[in-house]
């Protein structure tokens, strides 16, 4: 019994040190005992038994600052444990096989045509490379639910299972994520929000979705259809049937195509520009209150065309926020953009895949 628990706070030790060094880059021993917690024998044999598997390397490192030798660094070797990461879009696909502590390895771009089904594309562009890798998740833009995109308005899906299409199409299994739950583990992870607890990440596309993570895991419910709360209601008909959709709302004003248009003439001068973007920023605000109320988000970062839309209408936006969420939700949020831009989801796919490899070594 004695030497099960051994063997398993051993598996456990081993999997925090990998991650600590997949997330935080090259450190020294001395770093590793103080961030972890573990005595510097302890780091030492742990070291020592991952460099045997191929996973750690030790490097000449960063000057010590005293004539004596440089010290020496713990890393990650890469091509030891690999990720196939892809992101689908209605108009493109991107690929990137990333290696253990982050560094890509591949990466391929491809254009779709219109209503193009991206399955055999993602064999194609992917190749080898995801058949060798250890996971392989893709990021899909709508609610994504175990595998299936329930509904997604940018590829135009309902109740795709479009994780057994892509196992058929590229012979292994596949994660699938939504497009704002992956940029939402990318910012986390890669990005400046690891000190939020609850991070919503909301993404404008050619609909809108929002991801809920939880200290930087994805979670089984985190996928919103945003773009389908009502903030008008009886007003524009939208695609999903109801009336008054934030999605429907916004698509009046052609944002998902020219929100730079409509942002450079608000800055001229443009009334009529001027209001769609005051009412647009009051929509979204009160859309963001509903889900506030329901998930109580510490941060929330404005991604896709509506990162331009937030930057333009931060006033409208905080102030129906405001009127439609208890002063306790909304006193500790933050509101800003995202600092990966568009590479936010396609990092957040690989980074996804490697939480689940190491929580496979625990």
């Amino acid at each position: 019994m004695a030497r099960t628990g051994t063997e398993e706070l051993r598996r456990r030790n081993r999997a925090a040190l990998l991650e600590q060094l997949h997330r935080h880059g090259p450190q020294t021993r001395a770093e590793l005992t103080e961030a972890l917690g573990l005595n510097r024998s302890t780091i030492g044999a742990l070291a020592t038994d991952l460099a045997e598997s191929g996973h750690l390397q030790e490097t000449t490192g960063r000057p010590t600052g005293s004539a004596g030798r440089p010290s020496t660094l713990v890393e990650c070797v890469p091509k030891s444990i690999t990720v196939a990461a892809v992101e689908i879009r209605a108009d493109r696909l991107r690929f990137a096989l990333v290696g253990l502590g982050g560094e890509v390895l591949k990466r391929a771009e491809t254009a779709l045509e219109e209503g193009a089904d991206p399955m055999g594309a993602v064999a194609l562009i992917t190749g080898a490379a995801a058949a060798d890798a250890v996971e392989a998740v893709a990021a899909m833009p709508g609610l994504v639910d175990e595998g299936t995109v329930a509904h997604s308005t940018e590829l135009g899906w309902i109740d795709r299972n479009a994780a057994a299409e892509l196992e058929a199409a590229t012979g292994r299994e596949w994660n699938v994520v939504d497009t704002a739950t992956a940029a939402a583990v990318g910012e986390w992870s890669r990005g400046d929000a690891h000190e939020a607890r609850k991070l919503l990440y909301l993404h404008g596309g050619r609909g809108l979705t929002a991801g809920l993570v939880i200290e930087g895991r994805a979670q089984r419910g985190g996928s919103i259809q945003l773009g389908h709360i009502v903030v008008e209601p009886g007003g524009r008909e939208c695609a999903c049937g109801l009336r008054g959709c934030l999605e429907a709302e916004m698509e009046a004003f052609g944002y998902a195509e020219d929100i730079e248009n409509a942002t450079a003439a608000a800055g001229l001068g443009d009334v009529a520009a001027r209001e769609g973007l005051r009412r647009s920023g009051e929509d979204l605000g009160r859309a963001l209150g509903a889900v506030v109320t329901a998930t109580g988000p510490d941060e929330i970062l404005f991604g896709g065309w509506l990162r331009e839309l937030y930057l333009s209408t931060a006033a409208p936006v905080r102030s129906a926020l405001a009127q439609t969420t208890l002063p306790h939700l909304r006193s500790r949020l933050r509101l800003r953009t995202p600092i990966l831009g568009d590479e936010g989801p396609l990092i957040g796919a690989a980074e996804t895949g490697f939480a689940a490899v190491i929580d496979r070594m625990r």
